[in-house]
């Protein structure tokens, strides 16, 4: 060979081989950058769709548990300036809402946290403990939510916990009460993550976000991030970080560039024969539009490794390729024409294929398969060979008369044919692919052969049935809800845009007709008569941008007249268009058998209300006869409910009697025997009776209520009583009460599976207190102290004067454990306690736990000596 020849040839060789290296580094660094896209799409919508399936259940939570009557009268109350009212109701609230607070859970929401207007935290159901702290300046969305009066979600940290937060204005007809946040924890939020696409995720958030509004015991929950010196990583999220995480960060050199700029980004990394992806989504809080941090996500991507090995297997077989070709061509110029053939071929597979191709042969029926189809179907690269029968045999069973009949009849149409189907995979497991095929004829149009490829699309179809499982399970707890919720636009007909099928049980009409109102408006089956009205309370309610309720009559399905009451507010859905949202329900039972109610009760000599314990449904003539009112319009214009008629005195029930624990009065009086169910009220004449109080259920949410007037004999007996049972100065039970009551005392509590108590107090150093205050200041001490008594103490408890500055407490106990906790509290209460004109007040306490083979002497004798013990140890102590 001429030197000069081989120089040529080395050079073309050479230029060549770098053309085509470049050319095909470039499609695989397109292919790699279309990959990394890809990934950054799939993991946001992944992200976006766990964020707003959260979202759902918290506005779920909020309008059929939160947004009712029970909760705005107790968040008016929390309200108050009195610390008391306060404190009661934050105990009510968390009374009311804590059996849903634990279901709340199980949809993973990690917080309920109310706040007053001013940003006070109120309850924190997560810490119920920790109340009090104003969130100004550090809760930026409970702030705002507070000033607008409008709902914010977004991502925030916050004193304890960070996540996402859905933070709703609590408003009942313009009144502010505060807000509510219903929120979920980043930790939660990672976990889906990690289930959903099986990664290593970790969070990272900036430090100076969590140096600012963390509290102080709390930034222990937080550690350096090996990512970034500017982060901190959560540990309740990871122990430590992922080992991953931290190679792949520690080899990209981009790092620094890119994780302050607030946009998603990820970066591809080859290790241990692996491709990786390693994507930081950033985490905003869109409230404030303030990026604060990143989700950082690395799993393998089996496509991007297929494309790395293939670049590598390309250029090799390019470089082979060109050798072959330049060698060829200078020594056999004759082969160049078959080496253009079979290029040709080469690039007609190549123009079909996408990820693995085949080809048929008509004649031989023999079909070759690249190596990427084996890897499909689970095996070795050419291992064996294959017919168009042993093919049918790897296809899913339910799948091969299909593919069969799709294949024969493109032959037949002369039409290139794309199917879906099932394959069985070496190691038994299902796999789904798409197929197509383009078939090749002779000059006479005989079917000669078939191209085609193979394409696993299994991950896509696995993706997709995640979300459809997602979106199914969503409309699965709207369709079980029995009242109608509904989404509609603004729109004079009330254009439906979502109604759940509880609209199919009241109305006998399907969901879908109103959907866009396909067959019909929900306005056209209003009844004609509440049409107008119906439209003109919600239009007038939208135009204030106030919630609404109103009750009125729609048409069902056979002409039937259906009492509904509808409740709704004005709201954006995600497109930023004006929406109305609300709940529908049928109250038809509950019209129909007050109506007939009324006509028996009216008739009644004795008050008789229906009531749902705060406002008054009906009222009977003999309720406007002694109250002298005309109607309940004006009754109502004056009084909240009828318990506000209760007069206040200690010998009857009245509304200071209601324990933190008891929702209303109603439900306070049902746990009372019957004979203590009296309260007094005075007429229009502003004279007072005395009323027995009888409790019926006219269904779960209104009560019959009848007030029999036994003043006459009521009055006379309570004066003997009072002269008899009670001690003159302090109004606490005497030994007179003691003597006649502790036998049936015992009894009771023993019928209940219990023992008595025993709690014996006396006041510390009293001698003192008269010889240096007098004794007027001792009175007050002794009175003061049996209404603070009486306030701790449980109904059913009794207190006596047992003899100067001496108390007994008796009490229903199942063990001295009981009696201990409850003689700590009093002793604690006591200590604590602003007593008038003297700087403190502290007692002492001995107690016992009647035995019964014992007498109740012998119990008080124990009682007794532990307080003599208690006086001897330093006083102001418990022995038991």
């Amino acid at each position: 060979m001429h030197k000069k020849n081989i120089i040529k040839y080395v050079l073309i060789f050479i230029s060549l081989s770098a053309v085509a290296l470049f050319i095909s580094n470039y499609q695989y660094k397109n292919h790699e950058q279309e990959i990394l896209n890809q990934e950054k799409d799939l993991l946001s919508i992944t992200y976006n769709t766990i964020k707003k399936s959260y979202k759902i259940h918290s506005e779920i939570f909020f309008i059929t548990k939160i947004n009712t009557k029970d909760i705005l009268d107790l968040m008016k109350k929390a309200n108050s300036t009195e610390i008391d009212k306060k404190n009661s109701a934050r105990e009510e609230l968390y009374s009311s809402l804590s059996d849903t607070y634990n279901s709340m859970k199980l949809f993973k929401i990690k917080q309920l946290h109310f706040h007053l207007p001013d940003n006070e935290s109120f309850l924190r159901f997560h810490r119920p403990n920790r109340y009090g702290d104003n969130l100004t300046g550090i809760r930026d969305t409970v702030a705002y939510v507070n000033k607008h009066k409008v709902p914010v979600s977004s991502f925030e940290e916050g004193r304890i916990y960070n996540g996402y937060r859905f933070i709703y204005p609590i408003i009942e007809e313009n009144r502010h009460y505060g807000s509510v946040e219903i929120s979920v924890s980043m930790h939660e939020i990672i976990q889906h993550i990690k289930n959903e696409t099986i990664s290593d995720v970790e969070f990272i958030i900036k430090k100076n976000i969590v140096q600012k509004k963390v509290f102080e015991d709390e930034k222990k929950n937080y550690a350096q991030s090996k990512i970034h010196k500017d982060y901190f990583y959560e540990k309740s999220i990871s122990n430590k970080e992922s080992a991953l995480i931290k190679t792949f960060t520690d080899s990209y050199p981009y790092l620094g560039n890119n994780i302050n700029k607030g946009s998603i980004f990820n970066f591809s990394t080859n290790y241990n024969n692996t491709i990786y992806i390693t994507t930081f989504i950033p985490v905003y809080n869109t409230h404030s539009r303030q990026y604060v941090g990143n989700i950082v996500i690395t799993r393998p991507n089996i496509s991007l490794e297929y494309h790395h090995k293939k670049n590598i297997f390309i250029n090799i077989i390019i470089i082979m390729f060109l050798a072959l070709l330049i060698y060829a061509y200078y020594r056999v110029e004759k082969k160049n024409q078959e080496l253009k053939k079979k290029n040709k071929t080469l690039n007609n597979i190549q123009d079909i294929a996408k990820l693995g191709s085949w080809e048929l042969n008509a004649k031989t029926n023999k079909i070759e398969w690249s190596d990427e189809v084996y890897k499909i179907f689970g095996f070795k690269p050419q291992s064996f060979e294959l017919t168009y029968e042993t093919f049918l045999e790897f296809i899913y069973p339910k799948d091969k008369i299909k593919v069969d009949e799709i294949f024969k009849k493109s032959i037949k149409l002369k039409e290139t044919y794309q199917i879906q189907h099932r394959i069985i995979k070496s190691d038994k497991s299902i796999a789904y692919v798409n197929q197509t095929g383009h078939h090749i004829y002779d000059q006479k149009g005989a079917y000669i052969y078939t191209i085609g490829t193979i394409h696993d699309v299994t991950s896509i179809i696995e993706y997709e049935n995640k979300i459809n499982f997602i979106k199914n399970e969503l409309e699965s707890i709207a369709n079980h809800i029995p009242d109608i919720l509904f989404r509609s636009k603004t729109d004079d007909a009330m254009t439906i845009l979502f109604v759940n099928n509880a609209i199919y049980k009241i109305t006998g009409y399907k969901a879908q007709s109103f959907i866009l109102n396909k067959v019909r408006s929900y306005r056209s089956i209003i009844h004609p008569q509440d049409r107008e009205n119906v439209y003109k309370e919600i239009k007038k309610a939208l135009i204030k941008n106030r919630d609404y309720s109103i009750e009125y009559r729609i048409l069902n399905s056979i002409g039937d007249v259906v009492w509904v009451r509808e409740s709704g507010k004005k709201g954006k859905n995600d497109e930023g268009m004006e929406i109305v949202e609300g709940i529908i329900t049928d109250i038809t039972h509950q019209k129909n058998s007050i109506d007939k109610l009324r006509k028996f009760i009216d008739i009644q000599d004795s008050i008789v209300i229906l009531t749902d314990t705060k406002k008054i449904i009906f009222a009977n003539k003999k309720f406007f006869d002694f109250f002298g009112y005309k109607n309940l319009k004006e009754f109502n214009n004056n009084h909240n409910c009828i318990c506000d008629m209760f007069i206040k005195d200690d010998t009857f029930f009245h509304l200071e009697k209601i324990s933190p624990k008891e929702k209303d009065w109603v439900k306070s009086m049902l746990n009372l025997p019957g004979r203590e169910r009296i309260v007094s009220m005075s007429s229009k004449n502003n004279n007072p009776h005395a009323f027995s109080v009888s409790i019926n259920n006219f269904d779960p949410q209104i009560y019959i209520i009848n007030f029999s007037d036994i003043s006459d004999t009521m009055f006379e007996k309570l004066q003997l009583e009072k002269k008899a049972t009670r001690d003159q100065l302090t109004k606490a039970y005497n030994r007179t009460y003691f003597d006649s009551s502790i036998e049936n005392i015992i009894k009771n509590n023993e019928k209940l599976n219990g023992k008595t108590g025993v709690i014996l107090l006396d006041i510390d150093y009293f001698k003192k207190i008269n010889d240096n205050y007098g004794h007027n200041t001792g009175d007050e001490v002794l009175k003061t102290l049996v209404k603070l008594l009486n306030r701790l103490i449980r109904k059913d408890d009794v207190l006596i004067r047992w003899g100067g500055e001496e108390f007994i407490i008796i009490l229903y106990a199942k063990s001295i454990e009981n009696v201990l906790k409850l003689a700590e509290k009093l002793r604690y209460a006591i200590e604590h306690h602003r007593f008038a004109n003297i700087p403190s007040v502290t007692c002492s306490f001995g107690i016992a736990l009647h035995n019964y083979n014992d007498t109740i002497e012998e119990t008080i004798n124990k009682a007794d000596q532990k307080l003599y013990e208690a006086k001897n140890r330093g006083k102001n102590i418990v022995v038991s």
